[in-house]
Order: structure tokens, then C-alpha cells, then sequence
């Protein structure tokens, strides 16, 4: 009897041990990483990064390239050389020895600075874009990697959960209270949370190794572990309309766009001047007589092009259309993208007002009454109100309901992160 006592005894301490451990804070272990920090090291670093941004330096040198003239021409020529002596140009009579240097007509050089400023832009507003995208992927890649670390914890409280469950089956049995089925059930439960485990590891790794890539640290790199994530959830705080403006003024994508018609545009205007107006080249001699009757002597000479010679006309016509067909088509690229972005806000917010509501359902009406729903078939399973398979469903429904509040948040985040990159700014400081 007292055998039997103390198993009952024994029971009863782990019932309370679960009690208390089922409200008992986790905190893990290491120094927290900062997204921001992540963020930062992300913009620095990061090759996809690196590479717009030297394609937008690369743009800025095309300006004073486009804007400079041709290298100026030397030329020599050697006039009536001896054909008995056809290397001696000593005697040739004349030598002439002249420079030459195209001239654009007035206005032209301007329009091909414009154009490739233009395009300098263009490099630069993708170079903002790629940073927007790096981040909105970079909070994406965090939430994943917290909502791993954060299913391994909940996992391994589970586990632990399990096995004291398993314990005072084992107590119950012992006394002749419970059948040994329980027991069984019990550790195919341990073995099925052990497999939960192995699965949410491998999740974890995969996280990891998306995160240094886009750091550009060694995939195996290790994290130390997220920090609890506080989601700010302003109340009517956004309006679609007024996002939607935000990002016509923001948005790198729309800013490229602009750039592009605004450089389709000069190119117009250029191909026009091209079929209007002639190019010139202007040049200077010197003539060196050695002997003869030809005294020393110089000359200048101007050559002008003829763009609208029958046989040339076509083709600047054609380079003109060309460019118009150009600033149309970029207008209709401006206005497909406004529609994408006002599609892309307008998803992004609704997906966010979504995620904001599951949030507060877990955080205010499920987590609280499913750990009260398993205190009361724990203490109903140790008095033999409760089979098992109903104390172990409701282990599980609270091991499932905080992995789905984690879900929720990860989510919220996730789509946080896509309404900003969407907007073209972040929306939480």
C-alpha cells in the first residue's frame, strides 16, 4: 500500500512539474543577432548588391564620354616618292603632314550626355530596387529562420512534455491503474516528436544557408539564436490609397521607367537633329617642299556630311521612327508597372490585414484556452476522468496551436516585408 502510495505521490510531483513548466518563459542561450544589423552587413556586402552598384558607377563614367568629341585625326601624306627609290620619302615633293577633328552640330553632344545620364539613372534606380529586394528577402529569410528555431523549442518542450507523460504512465501502470497500451502510445508519441525534430533541423539548416548567401558568408556560417519577435501592429495606421501614392513617388522600379522614357525621348531628338543637320570636319596642312619649284605652304579644308542625301535619307527616317516607337513603348512599360505596383500594395495589404487578425485570434483566444484545455485533461487524466489518447490530443493541440501563433507571426512579418518592398520604404522604424 505504501508502494502504491508513493507511486501516486510520485505522479502528483510530475503532474505539478508540468503545470508549472507549461508557463514557464524559455529563453535561449547566446548573444541574440539584429536584423538590422543583418541588413546592413547584407547592403554592404552582398554580390547581387555589389554588381548593380558598379554597373550604376560604370553608367556615371559613360557621361563624360558621351559628351567629349572624337580623337582628333594625323594624317601624312608623301606625294610624288621616285618610283626608283619608292621607301625615300625624304624625296617626296610635297610631304603634307595635317590634324583633322570632327564637329557634331551644336546640340548634339548635349543630347548624348542627357541620354546617357539617363542611363545612369536607369543604373541606379536598379541598384535601389536590387537593395529593396535584398532586404524584403533578407526579413523574409529571418522570419524562416526564426520560425525554425522557434519550432525546435517547441518541439523539444513537447519532447519533454512527452516523456513526463510517459513517466507517470509508466507510475499508473505500475499500479494497476492505467492498461500498458498507454505506455505504448506514449512512447510512439516520443518516437513522433524525436522525427518532428530531425525534420525542423534540416529546416533550420536550409534557413541558415539562404541567410548566408545573402550575406555572402560561407553557407555553413552558424546564427546564434533570433531574438522573440514583438510584431508592431498599428491599428488603421495605412491606407491603400495612401501607399499606393508613396510608392509612385518611391518606387526604384518606377523611377527606372521615367528615366527610361525621359532617355527615349532625347534619343528622339537626337535622330532627328541626325536627319536634319550635317556633322562637320575641320583640318589643317602643312605642306613641306624640299626641292622643286613647290614652295612650303599650308591649307585648311572643312568636309560636311549630307544626311539627307537620297541614298542616307531612309535611313535616318528610319532611326527616327525607330525612336518614337521607343518612347512608346516605354510609356506602356511605365503604366504596366504602375498597375503591377497597385496590385502588389493591394495583395501585400490584404495578406497583412490577414495575418494581423490570425495573430490576435492566437494570441488572445487560442493559446489561452488551449493550455487551459490541457491543465484540465492533465489533472482529469491523473484522477482516471480522461483516457490517455485524450490527454496526449490535448498535448498536441497545444503543441500545434503555438507552432501555428509562430506561424502567424512569421507571416505577418513575412508579408510586412513584402508590403514595404512593394511601397519602396520601410514602414516600421
Amino acid at each position: 500500500m505504501k508502494h502504491a502510495h508513493h507511486h501516486v505521490a510520485a505522479g502528483a510531483f510530475l503532474l505539478l512539474t508540468i503545470l508549472v513548466g507549461l508557463n514557464a518563459p524559455s529563453f535561449a542561450e547566446g548573444t541574440p543577432m539584429d536584423v538590422k544589423q543583418l541588413i546592413s552587413e547584407a547592403l554592404k556586402n552582398n554580390p547581387e548588391i555589389v554588381a548593380a552598384r558598379k554597373a550604376w558607377e560604370a553608367a556615371d563614367t559613360r557621361i563624360p564620354q558621351a559628351t567629349s568629341l572624337d580623337d582628333p585625326e594625323f594624317t601624312y601624306q608623301a606625294w610624288a616618292v621616285p618610283l626608283n627609290d619608292p621607301v625615300n620619302f625624304r624625296k617626296a615633293n610635297p610631304n603634307i603632314f595635317g590634324i583633322q577633328q570632327k564637329l557634331p552640330f551644336p546640340g548634339k553632344l548635349r543630347l548624348k550626355g542627357e541620354i546617357a545620364s539617363e542611363e545612369a539613372k536607369m543604373a541606379e534606380a536598379r541598384y535601389r530596387a536590387k537593395e529593396r529586394e535584398i532586404i524584403a528577402r533578407l526579413k523574409n529569410a529571418y522570419a524562416g529562420l526564426f520560425m525554425a528555431s522557434r519550432a525546435i523549442q517547441i518541439q523539444s518542450e513537447h519532447l519533454e512534455l512527452v516523456k513526463q507523460i510517459l513517466r507517470i504512465a509508466e507510475i499508473r501502470y505500475a499500479v494497476g491503474r492505467v492498461p500498458q497500451q498507454d505506455v505504448f502510445k506514449a512512447q510512439v508519441a516520443q518516437s513522433e516528436v524525436l522525427n518532428n525534430l530531425i525534420a525542423v533541423g534540416q529546416e533550420r539548416q536550409v534557413a541558415e544557408a539562404g541567410l548566408n548567401a545573402l550575406l555572402n558568408r560561407p553557407s555553413t556560417a552558424p546564427f546564434p539564436p533570433p531574438p522573440e519577435l514583438i510584431p508592431d501592429i498599428p491599428a488603421g495606421e495605412w491606407r491603400v490609397d495612401d501607399l499606393i501614392q508613396q510608392a509612385l513617388q518611391l518606387r526604384p522600379e518606377l523611377k527606372e521607367m521615367e528615366a527610361a522614357i525621359r532617355g527615349a525621348e532625347r534619343t528622339l531628338d537626337l535622330a532627328d537633329r541626325n536627319r536634319k543637320y550635317p556633322d562637320f570636319f575641320l583640318g589643317w596642312q602643312y605642306w613641306f617642299a624640299p626641292e622643286g619649284e613647290i614652295q612650303d605652304s599650308y591649307g585648311a579644308m572643312v568636309n560636311i556630311t549630307i544626311p539627307f542625301s537620297p541614298w542616307t535619307i531612309n535611313k535616318h527616317s528610319k532611326e527616327v521612327e525607330e525612336a518614337g516607337l521607343m518612347v512608346a513603348k516605354g510609356t506602356a512599360d511605365y503604366q504596366a508597372m504602375k498597375n503591377m505596383v497597385f496590385f502588389e500594395i493591394r495583395d501585400a495589404f490584404a495578406k497583412l490585414e490577414a495575418a494581423r487578425q490570425q495573430l490576435r485570434l492566437f494570441r488572445d483566444a487560442l493559446i489561452p484556452q488551449t493550455e487551459q484545455s490541457f491543465k484540465a485533461a492533465l489533472s482529469a487524466y491523473e484522477v482516471g476522468k480522461v483516457e490517455f489518447i485524450g490527454l496526449m490530443e490535448a498535448a498536441r493541440s497545444t503543441r500545434d496551436i503555438k507552432l501555428g501563433y509562430y506561424r502567424a507571426l512569421v507571416d505577418y512579418e513575412q508579408r510586412l516585408a513584402d508590403l514595404e518592398r512593394a511601397v519602396g520604404r520601410d514602414l516600421i522604424r
